[in-house]
Order: structure tokens, then C-alpha cells, then sequence
């Protein structure tokens, strides 16, 4: 048999029966009732109700005291942060009800002078702005925040900002900001308590920044790993399954995607397979494996969110998919001398322009000796030979022209 539902009228009623005089038996009472229905409005997806849920219990607050009190009203509101609004317009109307409950309660708790409150409530803010890609925000209040912590010597909250600080910066393009970020993040876990979300958290971004910036994806995937083992052992699987998407990321970069099929299997990742996430990934990593363009298009056409508009994907996959058109291009045009644009393409599955520009940069860049002729619309390849001379024979023009100066200038001597 079901629980019956909790009304507000319910809590607000038990609420109101709480003194000063009230046993510690009854405020917990009290206390489950409120996180009970707090976790029904959840399952609801109804924030303007937890909202007004926080707001009508403020009562409750003095009695229990500052401490207790603030650990109620975290729960409560990640409870509401924790809703998933779905798609399209619910999505951007719940990341406003979000910031708005979050605002709101800050608000509240620095007008009461709650400052541990307001601080831990300003770093969830961060989290919030990074999760739903407002990167300006989150660094501006990081930033803020970051600099309050170190004074404070609040060292825990301190690590937690700093990782959502690099994280914005690494999304804005600034590595220099994501590196120095991080290594504040890990320079006060070696003097502070971390917990396993925080240690997990620093191992991820490390992973994200090694990746990035030093191309070193073999230290990348241990991170990852440890990273994945961290989440996983306290149940988040949400970032657990990030942390296995770019373990697998790792492979491709690697070009070791034989070794999916091991890690896959491995016990304590054969939960994770069926995420889509996991699902979008693979398909990038078996186009990859076949060598095949016209799957790897297809991957990132059909998985757009997490592996396009994931940056620490998409760095990498924009990378993956150019070398791997440039290839396609050298095999098709490679014997002939001369051959039309529009073949190419069709040969290769895509339309003019994107190929027409590749092979634009693979000139600039001399990975292929040639022209395109704009009027018939081809490209011409220069014979191989001639490219590999083409030095040689201009430094005999020069020196034979060099010759041709001296001989004249010999002649004229003559003349005076």
C-alpha cells in the first residue's frame, strides 16, 4: 500500500506546533516531514512548490539552530536543482526556477546574517551556471567567492569552487585560468579534507586539462579512471558515466579502440553501457575503428549534445574528423592529376563547400602539392616529382641568374 501524499498544509501545521520546548524526537519529526515532501515535490517536478516549501518553514529555522538549519535547507534545495526539466522551452523555464530559488535563498541568508549558508549556497550557484552552460556567471561569482574562501581559509569549499572555476574557464577558452584554478583546487586537497566527490572531482578536470592542452591521454585516462572509481563508489552515477565517456574518448585518441571490448566487460562498468552517453561515444569510437567519415558525421549529426556540444569532446572530435576527411580526400584524388570537385564529394558522401575548404587548408598547410581551378572547378595535383624538385630547380634559376649579374658586371668595367 502507498504512503498517503504530504500536503504543504500538513507540514506547515506540524511546522507550527514546534517551541523552544520540543523534544529532540518531535523536531526530527518535523524535520522528516519537510524532507519527505520536499522529495515528493521532486518526483513532481513542481520547483515553485519547493520554493514556496522553503520560504513557509522559515520559523522552523531559528528553532533548530544555524548549523542544523542550513544542512535543511541544502537538502531541500538540491532536491529542486536535482529535477530534470526535460527539453526546449521546460528546460529554460527550469533553469530560471532553478537560479531563482538559489538567489532567493541566498538572499535570505545574507540578510540573516547566515554567512556559512550563503557561501556553500553561492558555490552550488557556481555548479548550477557550469551545468546549465552560463561559463560567464559561474567565473564571475567564482571568482568573487574564491577570494573570500582563501582569506576565510575555508579550504573544503575552497577546492569545490576552484574545480567549477577552472571548469568555466576551460569552456571560455582560457587553459591558463583552467590550470591555475585547478592546481589551487589540488594544492588544498594535500592540506585539507577532500571528500570522495571532491577528490573525484579534481581527478575529472585534471583528466579534462591533460587532455586539452598537454594531448597526453594516457595520464587523461588514469585520471578518468580514478576519477569513475571515486563517483561510482558513493553511487553518483550521473558523473561516474561522464568520467567512463572520456575514459573511452581516451582509447579513441589512443587509437587503441581494440580495447573497448575489455574495459566494456569489466565488472564494475557493464552497468553503465546502455547510458546514452555511453551509447553516443561508442558509435564515435566505431567509426573511428572502421575508419569510415561517413559514420563519424553520422555520430556527431545523431549525438549532438554529448559529443558536439560537449567542449571536452568536441575538442577533440572536430581534430578526429578533420584528419580523417583529409585522408578520405588524399585516397580518392591520389591517381589522378586532375579531377573534378563535385566527384570527390561524392565519393566521399558530403557536399562541395566542406570539401572544397578542407582541400583549400591542405594546401596552405603542403599536405597536398596542388590548386584548385576555381573556373572548371577541380583541383590540379602537381606530379610528385615536381613538387619534391620544384626547391631544387629554383636555387639553378638563382644561381644561374647570379652568373648572369657577375658576367655583366664584369663587362662594364670594360667601359670605363
Amino acid at each position: 500500500m502507498s504512503a498517503t501524499p504530504v500536503t504543504l498544509k500538513a507540514v506547515q501545521s506540524e511546522v507550527s506546533a514546534q517551541t523552544a520546548k520540543s523534544s529532540e524526537a518531535e523536531v526530527k519529526r518535523c524535520e522528516d516531514l519537510i524532507l519527505s515532501y520536499s522529495r515528493q515535490l521532486a518526483k513532481e517536478k513542481d520547483i515553485t512548490g519547493i520554493r514556496t516549501l522553503v520560504e513557509s518553514i522559515r520559523s522552523f529555522y531559528d528553532l533548530v539552530g544555524k548549523a542544523r538549519a542550513s544542512k535543511l535547507i541544502r537538502d531541500i534545495v538540491e532536491h529542486a536543482l536535482t529535477i530534470d526539466q526535460g527539453v526546449g522551452p521546460a528546460l529554460d523555464h527550469g533553469k530560471k526556477e532553478k537560479i531563482d530559488l538559489l538567489t532567493n535563498c541566498i538572499g535570505w541568508a545574507t540578510s540573516n546574517k547566515r554567512e556559512f549558508l550563503r557561501r556553500s549556497l553561492q558555490a552550488r550557484l557556481i555548479r548550477l551556471y557550469n551545468d546549465i552552460r552560463d561559463f560567464t556567471n559561474a567565473q564571475k561569482l567564482a571568482q568573487d567567492l574564491s577570494k573570500e574562501l582563501k582569506k576565510l581559509e575555508d579550504r573544503e569549499l575552497l577546492i569545490e569552487v576552484s574545480v567549477e572555476e577552472s571548469k568555466s574557464s576551460f569552456n571560455l577558452n582560457n587553459l591558463a585560468k583552467a590550470k591555475t584554478a585547478l592546481l589551487t583546487a589540488k594544492t588544498n586537497t594535500n592540506s585539507a579534507f577532500a571528500s570522495p566527490q571532491l577528490q573525484a572531482s579534481v581527478d575529472m578536470q585534471s583528466g579534462v586539462l591533460y587532455s586539452a592542452e598537454e594531448r597526453d591521454y594516457k595520464t587523461s585516462f588514469s585520471y578518468f579512471y580514478e576519477a569513475f572509481e571515486g563517483f561510482a563508489s558513493i553511487g553518483d552515477k550521473i558523473n561516474a558515466t561522464s568520467a567512463l565517456k572520456y575514459m573511452i574518448l581516451c582509447k579513441i585518441m589512443l587509437n587503441e579502440t581494440e580495447q573497448l571490448a575489455g574495459l566494456l566487460a569489466a565488472k564494475e562498468i557493464v552497468a553503465y553501457q546502455k547510458s546514452p552517453r555511453i551509447i553516443a561515444i561508442r558509435s564515435m569510437a566505431d567509426a573511428f575503428r572502421k575508419r569510415s567519415l561517413k559514420d563519424f558525421v553520422k555520430a556527431l549529426a545523431e549525438h549532438k549534445i554529448e559529443l558536439v556540444e560537449d567542449k571536452v569532446v568536441a575538442v577533440h572530435s572536430q581534430n578526429l574528423e578533420r584528419n580523417m576527411l583529409e585522408k578520405e580526400i588524399s585516397r580518392v584524388i591520389e591517381p589522378y592529376s586532375e579531377i573534378e570537385l563535385s566527384y570527390i564529394a561524392r565519393v566521399i558522401g558530403m557536399t562541395v563547400p566542406p570539401v572544397e575548404r578542407a582541400i583549400a587548408r591542405m594546401i596552405l598547410d603542403k599536405k597536398l602539392m596542388g590548386s584548385i581551378d576555381q573556373h572548371g572547378d577541380t583541383v590540379v595535383v602537381y606530379p610528385k616529382a615536381d613538387a619534391a624538385n620544384q626547391f631544387t630547380r629554383s636555387l639553378k634559376t638563382i644561381r644561374e641568374l647570379t652568373k648572369t649579374v657577375d658576367v655583366s658586371y664584369s663587362r662594364t668595367k670594360h667601359f670605363k
